[in-house]
């Protein structure tokens, strides 16, 4: 789903070149992936303060998902910062995101650090093979 491909003339839906997708065979559940795709579109500037988002109706059909899932991504962005909802104006990325508040960003960081190892522990993998391979993509950054 392209979040800045206006889908009629006057679509709000001003921001170009996102692509947002959700993988059913991932070990993550979709409203996690909606949710980490959209801060990642937020961190890289590719999301500004401020831009709006697709209704929960509109993004769950474009990604064939349950309004639901879309309502719970944006509700846990909404709850740590990154997105905000004014009712009839809809959502939007929020002025001031987590990723301007050096603390807050390093919170984000260590949760999706976490996350990942708690994904790789139940794919069994042993701690070893995930510190290595930890290591491994740290000495490529």
């Amino acid at each position: 789903m392209d979040l800045r491909a206006p889908r009629f003339a006057g679509s709000p839906y001003i921001v170009k070149g996102v692509v947002l997708s959700v993988d059913p065979d991932l070990d993550v559940a979709p409203f996690q992936q909606i949710a980490a795709q959209l801060r990642e579109f937020i961190e890289r500037g590719d999301l500004h303060p401020g831009d709006p988002l697709p209704t929960v109706r509109q993004l769950a059909h474009d990604l064939g998902v349950a309004p639901n899932t879309v309502a719970r991504a944006y509700t846990d962005l909404q709850d740590t910062g990154w997105l905000t909802s004014d009712g009839r104006r809809g959502t939007r990325v929020a002025q001031a995101t987590p990723s301007d508040d050096a603390r807050r960003r390093a919170a984000v960081l260590r949760d999706d650090v976490a996350g990942f190892i708690t994904a790789a522990r139940r794919r069994g993998y042993s701690k070893s093979e995930i510190r290595a391979a930890l290591e491994h993509a740290g000495a490529n950054i």
